[in-house]
């Protein structure tokens, strides 16, 4: 049984003194001051209601003890507010020795309540954010990687030239590139070299940055209900732009908009999407050794491999925009390249790795197809 503390001489909490008029704020000074001023049950006036609105706030900030809500008339001090009384002295043992307990409000129960309601109310704890990845595309990755495989076989001499060309050798003429003369800094001159990367020769469609809406809209996610995967989204960061797929927020390591799960991890799908550079690396790099006119070619060679594919990775990920370093790119790219359409990184650690492998939303919410150019064009953000 709790410790009553020692009767007061006056009251402190503002529930019982300044938030109540001068008169009600006299009648339970002399309660505390004076047996004789107990507030007893079939009672009523102002003095009461304040007695009920003080064990009120009690039963909020104290859950454990066990109080019920009051449901007599404010003021009158009926069988609720007996009920509520009786409970509270159980629970904190206010009683005198030598006497049974009683639903009076008296010295000692006034005291204690003044105790419980002068301390600062518990703040609630603020709900733990749940980061949830979003959906599982380990079989739709790989069976769109597998129908590369095959459309590349099918293809013809020249096709398969032209798009190993358009992705080993990803250079284009932009109009007026020398506008406004020689760049004058270093990030004026990355903006000007990026005019001239064709960096949009390949993806995997629901893979690629420009096409990730499906990712920060129901079913996956839905923005009324936070949830239920990829979550938290960008739309919870001050500044996300949801019309631009290219905001930087989107891939912001504070949510998990943006990530798809691969083999049981969380990942940001653009990085997965490297995965499709991979297997398309090696149908050329295998190409260029099977074919009697480009075997002993040694540019054609160097080019169709993957150092060089990861060297192309890693100037673009120098000069580019995009703020995500080359080593996860290049990690998946060597992954598919070595062990095709299923393989993944095994050394590396996921870029997203607090986000929860738990969605249960279907990677199949978006259709599944892939860019090639210029021999296979889905269109990438017409899909999504």
């Amino acid at each position: 049984m709790a410790t009553t503390p020692p009767i007061k001489t006056r009251l402190e909490s503002p529930e019982l003194t300044t938030r109540l008029p001068p008169a009600v704020q006299q009648r339970l000074s002399l309660c505390l001051a004076s047996d004789a001023h107990n507030i007893r049950p079939r009672t009523s006036g102002d003095h009461v209601k304040a007695i009920q609105d003080a064990l009120d706030a009690i039963r909020k900030r104290m859950p454990g003890i066990g109080l019920e809500e009051i449901t007599d008339p404010r003021g009158t001090f009926g069988a609720s507010t007996e009920k509520a009384v009786g409970r509270y002295k159980a629970q904190f043992g206010i009683v005198r020795p030598g006497q049974p307990l009683d639903n009076i409000v008296g010295r000692g129960t006034i005291t204690q309540m003044d105790e419980h309601l002068k301390s600062p109310a518990p703040q609630p704890t603020p709900a733990a954010v749940k980061f949830v990845c979003g959906p599982d595309v380990t079989d739709q990755a790989a069976a769109t990687w597998m129908k590369i495989q095959s459309d590349f076989r099918a293809m013809g001499r020249d096709q398969k030239v032209k798009a190993c060309n358009t992705i080993l050798i990803p250079v284009q003429m932009p109009d007026n590139p020398f506008d406004g003369g020689f760049p004058l800094d270093l990030d004026a001159l990355k903006q000007k070299a990026q005019m001239f990367a064709d960096i949009n020769g390949w993806d995997t469609v629901p893979l690629f940055q420009g096409a990730s809406a499906w990712l920060r809209t129901p079913p996956v996610y839905d923005p009324a209900l936070k949830g239920p995967c990829a979550t938290p989204s960008s739309d919870t960061l001050p500044g996300a732009d949801q019309a631009n797929p290219f905001d930087p927020l989107h891939e912001s390591p504070d949510v998990c908009s943006n990530t798809v799960q691969v083999a049981g991890k969380c990942w940001l799908n653009g990085t997965v999407n490297y995965g499709t550079f991979g297997v398309m690396v090696r149908l050329c790099s295998d190409f260029a050794g099977s074919d009697l006119r480009l075997r002993f070619n040694p540019v054609v060679r160097a080019v169709y491999s993957l150092s060089w594919a990861v060297m192309l990775i890693r100037a673009y990920k120098r000069f580019g925009h995009d703020p995500e370093a080359a080593a996860l790119p290049v990690a998946w790219t060597e992954a598919t390249f070595h062990g095709g359409p299923r393989a993944t990184p095994t050394a590396a650690a996921p870029n997203r790795p607090k986000c929860e492998c738990s969605c249960t939303c279907s990677g199949n919410t978006v259709p599944w197809d892939y860019v090639w150019e210029p021999v296979h064009n889905s269109r990438k953000g017409a899909a999504p």
